[in-house]
């Protein structure tokens, strides 16, 4: 039987029904699998998803499989290069060679998204997608007079904006080749010209990630989510960074649950300032009249609302 080809039966049949017999033969050339011994059909009209050619070993699959791998956005020519013979010059552009001057303007900025990408752990859906809006970018001439690498850091900040991954511009521009001036005109460019709108971002997005760098408990988390829950807008009404009231959650909740941790620790995790921390989580404690002194943690049922805290 090849090894190569697969086919689609249940995958429990692993006896004769009829007889009992282990004796099971698939017959490819009529799609049925029966029983050796007694003959009983089995199973008929199976689908067969192998090819319809053999390879003996690994050498001979790679030249004659003709498939490859998915098509991606983040790839200039989408990954769909065919493979012909190099002394072919006039199949450059099938097999992947850039020849244009757009296309190999496209192909950096892809790349530098990806290197970006990678550095920041994001995952592939937001390369995949901050690769498409480069392409929307581009085909609407937004790319030309202007650096490759700053709309490229714009776009990836606008793609973790929209699919709400906490990342500020700050972490992007550790990232990038461009200063974080650059990367905020930018960005300001392509909302403005795209017809982006994005919702203010949430603070309690970074409070997850925030809390897990410094090691917190989950109480602690679940504690700082809730206070921002309850104070929901007032990082927008006050014009806040979404940064600065998540590490005053954390700090605030932390106190709150007797859990030790310096505040320059938290300030220098979520990029911020001491003094800001500190403003940010004494507005919090004034906004629920907490005593951060006199409050111990939460009780032991493990509710962590704010009615539970106060």
């Amino acid at each position: 039987m090849n090894k190569n080809i697969y086919i689609i039966m249940p995958e429990r049949i692993r006896k004769c029904p009829e007889c009992g017999s282990k004796n099971i033969i698939t017959d490819h050339k009529h799609a049925e699998l029966y029983c050796a011994d007694c003959g009983v059909v089995i199973a008929e009209k199976l689908v067969d998803l192998g090819p319809e050619w053999r390879a003996y070993d690994e050498e001979q699959a790679s030249k004659r499989i003709r498939t490859g791998p998915p098509m991606s956005y983040r790839i200039h020519n989408k990954g769909l290069g065919t493979p012909t013979p190099k002394s072919l010059e006039s199949t450059k552009r099938l097999r992947g060679i850039i020849s244009d001057s757009g296309e190999k303007t496209l192909a950096v900025g892809l790349g530098e998204i990806d290197r970006m990408a990678s550095a920041l752990n994001l995952p592939n859906d937001i390369k995949e997608a901050a690769s498409l809006l480069y392409r929307k970018s581009a085909k609407q001439n937004l790319i030309k007079g202007r650096s490759i690498e700053e709309l490229g850091s714009a776009v990836l900040y606008i793609t973790c904006r929209q699919y709400g991954v906490p990342r500020t511009l700050k972490e992007i521009a550790k990232v990038s080749r461009m200063p974080l001036k650059k990367i905020r005109r930018a960005y300001l460019f392509l909302l403005k010209n795209l017809g982006i709108k994005l919702a203010p971002p949430d603070p309690a997005r970074y409070i997850p990630r925030f809390s897990s760098e410094l090691g917190l408990s989950n109480a602690t988390r679940e504690r700082a989510i809730a206070l921002m829950r309850e104070s929901k807008g007032i990082a927008v009404a006050k014009g806040w960074g979404p940064t600065g009231m998540a590490a005053g959650a954390i700090y605030l909740a932390a106190t709150l649950g007797s859990e030790s941790v310096a505040e320059k620790d938290v300030a220098r995790i979520a990029g911020i300032t001491p003094i800001t921390l500190r403003n940010r989580y004494k507005e919090l404690e004034k906004r629920f009249k907490l005593n951060i002194n006199a409050l111990s943690s939460l009780p032991d049922n493990g509710d962590c609302s704010v009615e539970a805290i106060t």
